[in-house]
């Protein structure tokens, strides 16, 4: 008998073989005379540190003035998450801002990407402080990174060409959603519990909590 170069001359003798390949453990033990495979012990695999990924469909109230609307789930239990390191990126276009509307996460990489032939500027400020975050030049194929250490919304302007406008949301969480025109939206990874939902349907600004029940699906946030 040989099994991966390795011989037994006596096979009336209770063998143990354990082989390791592609990351599976196999035990052979006698059993009167049967082979008896013995499978590892479960190891439990590491949970998804930013929910159990579930996805959440529902409906936000649209804004009066046509712009788009955000949500934001916040757990009302202490969650850690990891910030991405995939930058998100904001570019100067046609001359607009695109997308009109980004969400990024406190700490992660956002560019601020100038790709027309002309020059711009990009001034962002917070729209509940006033504070500005920076206001730095954006030359031809030019592309600023900034790091968000405060979570808000902030208004994107140019002040070489006042029309140009949009906004960065920047949020604690990974939960945090564009809706449709139509107020549809849909977040991903969301565990059952207590959240606090957060709406900017344009100007407006709006606070729910709502629960996340082990059966709950669909969330509707136009609900008074």
């Amino acid at each position: 008998m040989k099994v991966q170069g390795i011989h037994f001359r006596d096979s009336n003798k209770a063998i143990c073989l354990v082989i390791l390949a592609a990351f599976t453990v196999t035990n052979c033990v006698d059993n009167g005379g049967e082979h008896t495979e013995l499978l590892p012990p479960a190891v439990d695999s590491k949970p998804d540190e930013a929910g159990d990924g579930r996805t959440i469909s529902g409906t936000a109230p649209t804004s009066s003035d046509g712009s788009l609307t955000v949500i934001l789930l916040e757990p009302q239990t202490s969650q850690e998450f990891s910030v991405p390191d995939e930058p998100v990126q904001m570019d100067q276009l046609g001359m607009e801002f695109l997308p009109p509307v980004l969400l990024a996460t406190v700490g992660q990489p956002v560019h601020f990407h100038n790709g027309e032939d002309i020059l711009h500027n990009v001034r962002v400020y917070n729209i509940d402080t006033k504070e500005t975050a920076f206001n730095i030049s954006t030359p031809i194929g030019g592309t600023y990174e900034h790091y968000f250490a405060t979570a808000g919304t902030y208004r994107v302007a140019c002040d070489i060409h006042p029309q140009m406008g949009a906004s960065v949301v920047v949020s604690a969480t990974p939960f945090a959603t564009v809706a449709e025109r139509s107020g549809r939206f849909s977040l991903d990874n969301i565990s059952p519990g207590q959240y606090m939902a957060t709406i900017h349907a344009g100007p407006e600004r709006s606070q729910r909590s709502v629960t996340i029940a082990a059966d709950t699906t669909e969330l509707d946030l136009t609900e008074n």
